[in-house]
């Protein structure tokens, strides 16, 4: 294998681990989000703790779907591509 083949792999793979290793403050990041807004959401209406709640639940939704995001675009970066063969 060609040195600069090997170098475009590794960059590749990289890439791949850093899109990877955000996932876990991306879903934190998302649930605070959601529960501060949820939390202060409830303190301004009065509806305590019902929000709160509500926006856990978006919060955990958006981390959610943030993880899959970044499973599915490293599935498609480990799958060997279909126009090579």
């Amino acid at each position: 294998m060609p040195a600069w083949l090997a170098v475009r792999k590794d960059a590749k793979q990289m890439k791949t681990f850093g899109a990877m290793s955000t996932v876990g403050i991306e879903l934190g990041v998302s649930i605070a989000v959601g529960v501060l807004g949820g939390k202060w959401l409830d303190a301004h209406f009065g509806t305590a703790p019902y929000l709160l709640w509500v926006g856990f639940a978006l919060g955990l939704a958006a981390g959610a779907r943030s993880l899959y995001r970044v499973a599915r675009a490293a599935q498609r970066s480990m799958s060997p591509s279909e126009s090579s063969s």
